[in-house]
């Protein structure tokens, strides 16, 4: 399985083209970007051995990439996964955060607790009164204020 580094480099690209055309013409785009959190390093390792956590994660994000959609972009940073869905109707959305959950129970990831949080891109003022025009500011904004949020406790899918 291919390196995460690529997946990551392509999704902070489209995220920054995506910031500066909102910052140029508030309100055209709509997105959704989905925020994953698998615990952490240590309980991780702890849970499983760090070579296999690393391996669960690195599967995971392969499948993920085949299972969404090609405008869909998966990527990986640490035991952080970012998923920016073209859509931000709850219709559309929901139903990949499913399945998200659907596909790191496959890959035995549920008996950790992970958190999912879903920033729908809807308020255009929000770039610029938080300064948000570099992509990992904007992430470090979802990460930090999830807008919509829900818990994933352990053994729930």
């Amino acid at each position: 399985m291919q390196d995460d580094a690529g997946s990551w480099d392509r999704l902070l690209h489209v995220l920054e083209w995506l910031l500066d055309v909102e910052l140029r013409h508030p309100g055209t785009l709509r997105f959704s970007m989905v925020y994953i959190s698998f615990a952490d390093k240590i309980a991780l390792g702890n849970t499983y051995g760090a070579p296999a956590a690393f391996q669960m994660l690195v599967k995971l994000a392969h499948d993920l990439n085949r299972a969404m959609r090609k405008s869909d972009i998966v990527a990986r940073n640490g035991t952080d996964f970012w998923v920016l869905i073209a859509h931000n109707e709850a219709e559309l959305v929901v139903p990949k955060i499913a399945k998200i959950v659907e596909i790191a129970a496959a890959n035995g990831l549920d008996v950790v607790d992970r958190d999912i949080s879903v920033f729908s891109f809807h308020d255009q003022d929000i770039v610029k009164q938080n300064g948000l025009n570099l992509p990992l500011a904007f992430l470090d904004y979802v990460k930090n204020n999830r807008t919509i949020a829900r818990s994933w406790p352990s053994g729930i899918s």
